[in-house]
């Protein structure tokens, strides 16, 4: 061989299982409880191919154990603006107002005017749910509900809840139950 040529490698030629889809080296690593690593069990012993085979279903079996265990149906996912007071070095608290973008409303402008109506800091800040919210320097959490409803029309009082005792609860209870 000279020195100026390349060697080339072939790739390798890979047979897949047909009774699990994988690799035929891997099958014995499957995880044992599930239905692949059954059928190959099965018929490695001898078992009945076809009916392995046939209890096999093609498509997205994660969706009907998911849809067959949880059968509570789940809310329709309202917008709603929640609003948190932490505390942070014993007296001071931090006011946090999530969900206003999900009326349309732009989170920089929104800070901006919560940051001059209350005279404090108010920054744009994400979650650990990687959503944006607002975050105010001060214990604003009544002036702050006032001045959503007054600044923004499309928010309604039912729309406002805040987090109490680690829950989320309506901030005025009478007019969600109605």
């Amino acid at each position: 061989m000279a020195e100026g040529e390349a060697t080339v490698i072939e790739p390798l030629a890979v047979e897949y299982d047909s009774i699990t889809g994988i690799p035929s080296e891997f099958n014995e690593f499957l995880p044992k409880d599930c239905a692949e690593f059954k059928n190959w069990k099965a018929a490695k012993e001898g078992g009945d191919v076809e009916g392995a085979m046939g209890a096999m279903k093609i498509g997205d079996d994660a969706a009907e154990k998911e849809s067959k265990s949880g059968k509570k149906k789940k809310k329709k996912n309202l917008p709603m603006i929640v609003l948190e007071r932490n505390t942070r070095n014993k007296r001071k608290c931090i006011t946090t107002i999530s969900g206003l973008d999900l009326f349309g409303v732009k989170l920089n402008e929104a800070a901006k005017m919560f940051g001059k109506k209350f005279a404090s800091g108010a920054s744009v800040t994400k979650n650990a749910e990687n959503k944006e919210q607002i975050d105010c320097q001060g214990d604003f959490l009544d002036q702050a509900v006032e001045l959503i409803l007054k600044q923004y029309k499309e928010v309604s009082k039912k729309d406002i809840y805040h987090v109490e005792s680690k829950k989320k609860v309506p901030y005025f209870p009478a007019e969600v139950e109605k």
